[in-house]
């Protein structure tokens, strides 16, 4: 058996019989391939190996997947989406549970240790001093907040109707992208037509 030389042109050639043989090669081409494939004999046997494939694919009949399969692999699915939930609700409940302990510890040990340091130091004029000044302070932020209050009342009344709209066309929008984000979560049931 005599042995094939290597074309230069095979990848060009290789693209051209594809095109021909999905039948999209205009003229120019085809007789371009036409030539080459009377002079080149590793390009017709690739030619007639690659018309061979073709009509094997034509002249079989077409397998599709066994009965149930599509519902088999949606329910894999669904059974790994909601592990994916599980541990992820899992994973936030104890990282949860823990920033609550964390916060409570911390507040009781402030809490016990600012009743043990007023205990000691009640009758010292300086913390005597200190709580007077934060008093004062406290104070000063109930009128910041009135001044706030009488600001916000005062806008209200000139552009109440503005800012309401505004707020409601928010809350709708807010309203809408929270559903939307309820509908499309990730492991929400899509059917797919097979079940």
């Amino acid at each position: 058996m005599d042995r094939l030389v290597e074309c230069e042109h095979g990848e060009q050639m290789t693209a051209l019989m594809s095109l021909m043989l999905d039948g999209l090669l205009e003229d120019p081409d085809r007789h371009r391939l036409d030539k080459h494939l009377v002079s080149c004999a590793a390009c017709r046997s690739e030619w007639e190996a690659m018309q061979q494939v073709s009509a094997l694919f034509e002249h079989s009949a077409m397998v599709g997947p066994p009965l149930g399969f599509a519902i088999r692999v949606e329910r894999k699915l669904e059974a790994q989406a909601k592990k994916r939930r599980q541990l992820f609700g899992g994973l936030a409940l104890v990282t949860s549970s823990l920033s609550l302990a964390g916060v409570t510890a911390v507040v009781v040990l402030a809490l016990v240790l600012g009743i043990m340091a007023w205990n000691r130091f009640d009758s010292s004029p300086a913390v005597q001093q200190g709580t007077h000044t934060v008093s004062q302070v406290a104070s000063g932020m109930g009128l910041v907040g009135k001044g706030a209050s009488l600001f916000l009342g005062d806008l209200l009344l000139r552009y109440g109707a503005p800012l309401v709209l505004v707020l409601g066309i928010g809350l709708v929008v807010l309203v809408a992208v929270g559903a939307w984000l309820v509908i499309k979560r990730p492991g929400s049931r899509h059917p797919n037509g097979y079940a």
